[in-house]
């Protein structure tokens, strides 16, 4: 029972001690007693304060709940901004209205793109990349350099902008270092001059955190994966091994040059019946080589003389090699796609199957003696392949293009350093020549409204960092 509705009882009880009553009569018109008067009261009194402590609840969660909701929306339009500025970090390519053919030309980069391209006194101070990330208060201080183009796609300045916070202010200022100012929005100036004009993106910022990713591939790291590295130096050797006596599996001419730089592959099988003009339904001929070092390897099995690899997951893989033949009409170039097949991959050396998770590429001979040229496949797993070797896999159903040649050189499977990144990593692990591979950054954002806190974390690719791109 409600403390009030005690109390009020108390009252009756006194009131009924203290005094005397007579019997109410018979002919007495009804109404309320006292008594009942008393319980009323009491009983409008607890709706009325649980009413309002219901109010009182709801209305604080609205509050709350609207100031989370805005929180979080200014967590999502800092972070649209800032991957909008980031993402051009390091952009240095221009096309200038040009003079080949009528068409566009390409004008050089301009070294304002980077931090500090130049120094003659000490080359390890040098900063080929297009960022810096500084501390201040515990907040992040972060200045990114780029070009600025028009709407042509043609050259027009190069700019700086910086992130910073002031004051729990998230804030962010331009200034044009080279060519053409933006009125409006990014005029020349210094440094200083640039951040006292800055424009407020957002107040009550908690967390502003800009962590650039440490390379998976670390400048200097033998990002090269075959043919193999040793002592720092890395081969450009290889050979080829072939796989036989399994079922399907046939032999085929293996010749190495003199360097053994190349390897030009014939013989082919096919799967083609020249009797009956019809294909080889029966069974299916299958030429496959494997990529050897350049060293001579006992036995005689593929698996015990290919080159064994360890595929890792979380880094992006290069492979690449050229194609050529004799530069005479080859009747490789009769190869029929969807009929045909030319592929590479990789074979475990246990069994001779391939990776579930990593199909093989295909590719096609050159067409022509003009159209020798660099195949290039991009790829990554999601778990480690242990001892798996690289596979050339060749099956011939068309006439003639089994008896053609292929030629097979600069085979090379590297890792590639731009596109493999992690940001939990020791302080100071960054060097300067690490820092022009950078290629993401992540941002940690916090921001807060009314004592609620809305936060952001994001991760930014910036492909064009670094005097490479």
């Amino acid at each position: 029972m409600h403390p009030v509705f005690f109390g009020m009882l108390n009252v009756y009880e006194e009131t009924m001690n203290q005094a005397s009553f007579k019997p109410m009569s018979k002919s007495r018109k009804s109404g309320f007693t006292l008594m009942e008067l008393l319980v009323y009261i009491a009983i409008v009194g607890i709706v009325v304060i649980v009413a309002g402590q219901a109010f009182s609840n709801s209305t604080k969660m609205r509050v709350r709940t609207q100031s989370m909701l805005k929180a979080s929306e200014v967590a999502e339009n800092v972070a649209t901004l800032f991957r909008a500025d980031v993402a051009q970090t390091g952009a240095k390519s221009s096309m200038e209205a040009g003079s080949v053919e009528g068409g566009d030309k390409f004008n050089p980069v301009n070294d304002s793109v980077f931090m500090h391209p130049v120094d003659l006194t000490d080359p390890n101070k040098i900063d080929s990349s297009s960022f810096s990330v500084t501390d201040e208060s515990g907040f992040s201080n972060l200045k990114m350099r780029r070009m600025r183009y028009d709407d042509d796609g043609h050259y027009v300045a190069v700019e700086e902008v910086n992130w910073f916070v002031e004051n729990g202010t998230l804030k962010r200022s331009c200034r044009t270092l080279l060519g053409t100012q933006d009125e409006d929005n990014c005029k020349s100036a210094t440094a200083a001059a640039s951040k006292n004009v800055a424009v407020e993106i957002a107040t009550g910022i908690t967390k502003f955190k800009v962590i650039p990713a440490l390379p998976g591939v670390k400048a200097g790291d033998d990002a090269q994966v075959f043919p193999p590295c040793t002592g720092g130096s890395c081969s450009e050797e290889f050979r080829m091994v072939p796989r036989t006596g399994e079922a399907d599996y046939v032999g085929t001419s293996i010749s190495s040059t003199a360097d053994h730089k190349a390897v030009s592959l014939s013989g082919f099988s096919t799967n083609y019946l020249k009797n009956t003009n019809d294909e080889n339904k029966n069974g299916k001929l299958v030429n496959q080589v494997l990529a050897s070092e350049n060293a001579d390897v006992a036995g005689s099995a593929w698996n015990g003389r290919c080159y064994k690899l360890t595929l890792n997951p979380q880094t992006e893989y290069e492979l690449s090699f050229s194609l050529s033949d004799a530069g005479v009409f080859e009747k490789s170039r009769l190869f029929v796609p969807g009929r045909d097949l030319m592929s590479v991959g990789f074979r475990y050396t246990k069994d001779g199957t391939k990776p579930a998770e990593l199909d093989d590429f295909f590719f096609y001979p050159p067409v022509d003696e003009n159209s020798a040229g660099t195949r290039t496949m991009r790829f990554s797993v999601t778990k480690q392949l242990k001892s798996v070797c690289l596979a050339f896999t060749f099956v011939s159903y068309s006439p003639l293009a089994a008896d053609g040649n292929v030629t097979i050189s600069d085979l090379r499977l590297k890792k590639v350093e731009s596109a493999n990144y992690k940001f939990d990593y020791p302080e100071g692990s960054l060097t300067l020549k690490d820092k022009a591979n950078v290629k993401a950054m992540r941002l940690v954002f916090g921001v807060q409204r009314n004592g609620e806190e809305g936060t952001d974390s994001l991760i930014v690719r910036i492909p064009s960092n670094g005097v490479k791109d």
